[in-house]
């Protein structure tokens, strides 16, 4: 009997043992209403670049047009960055209208006031100086002036494009220079803008008036000066939409700034308007009604 009742004694404390848990499972959480929002380090890892030191650029005047004759255009105004201004003068015009012209100026002594009798004999509307020169006076590089030729062509870090006209005006890059085919051409330099883009590594120091002529790619074309600007920031300012009054510039080209810059225009009632550089200059390019 004994034995009995320790067999079933041992069996009723069986059967009160609780079974074994069943493995865990991994909690499902409802799923949510909204989308999670972003962390801010994929909000950073997402956001647009910073803007460039080209949309600084603002202009802080209104753009003063005046028609010029055989309907090209002057216009004038001031643009602002940081704690600086410049003064923007630009002629605009269509090469379907007018052709361009190097004007050669072989007289040395003749100061930076003969850029005027330069455009009256070539009968422009408008001209700007144009290309380096030697202190011999000699054009540095090559210069066509009415299918003459003067100097030798060079390829250098200074001199990087041309100013061409064969059938019609173009803004090339030495690579793309046929010289033999050209009926006028002056070389020039730095690039400033190209395909819509400045040029990277130019000078940011030294400010200076620079001169500069720019191309759309297509017929828009214009020629000007900027005043007290480095190169860098010249290239910037042609390359930021919106600070070009109605033109987009694919191409740019610095010409022989500094005291060599100038500036000629006649408006409509025929007046003639002179922005002398402070030096006599070797060559002009100017802008003849066709």
């Amino acid at each position: 009997m004994r034995f009995l009742a320790l067999i079933l004694t041992l069996a009723l404390i069986g059967c009160s043992t609780p079974p074994k848990p069943a493995p865990s499972q991994p909690a499902v959480e409802p799923s949510p209403l909204v989308p999670g929002y972003p962390s801010a380090e994929e909000v950073a890892a997402q956001a647009p670049a910073k803007p460039s030191k080209a949309s600084s650029w603002t202009a802080i005047s209104d753009f003063n047009g005046q028609p010029l004759f055989g309907n090209a255009s002057l216009i004038q105004y001031k643009i602002g960055r940081e704690l600086y201004s410049f003064k923007v003068q630009l002629v605009v015009f269509d090469s379907r209208q007018f052709d361009l012209k190097v004007i050669d100026q072989p007289e040395d002594w003749s100061g930076g006031s003969r850029i005027t009798d330069s455009m009256r004999g070539a009968a422009a509307v408008a001209g700007v100086n144009g290309g380096f020169f030697t202190p011999e006076f000699k054009p540095m590089g090559l210069m066509v002036a009415s299918g003459k030729r003067t100097g030798a062509w060079q390829s250098n870090p200074l001199l990087t494009g041309a100013v061409v006209v064969t059938s019609h005006p173009q803004l090339l890059w030495n690579a793309e220079v046929n010289p033999a085919e050209a009926s006028e051409l002056v070389q020039a330099g730095p690039r400033l803008v190209d395909g819509g883009q400045a040029v990277a590594g130019l000078d940011h120091r030294k400010r200076s008036t620079r001169s500069f002529i720019a191309n759309d790619g297509g017929h828009q074309w214009l020629i000007g000066l900027a005043q007290d600007i480095t190169l860098s920031e010249l290239a910037e300012l042609l390359a930021t939409p919106g600070l070009m009054p109605a033109f987009s510039v694919h191409r740019a080209l610095n010409l022989d700034g500094g005291h060599s810059s100038a500036l000629y225009y006649r408006t409509n009632d025929g007046r003639e308007h002179t922005h002398p550089g402070w030096s006599t200059v070797r060559n002009y390019l100017g802008i003849v009604p066709r």
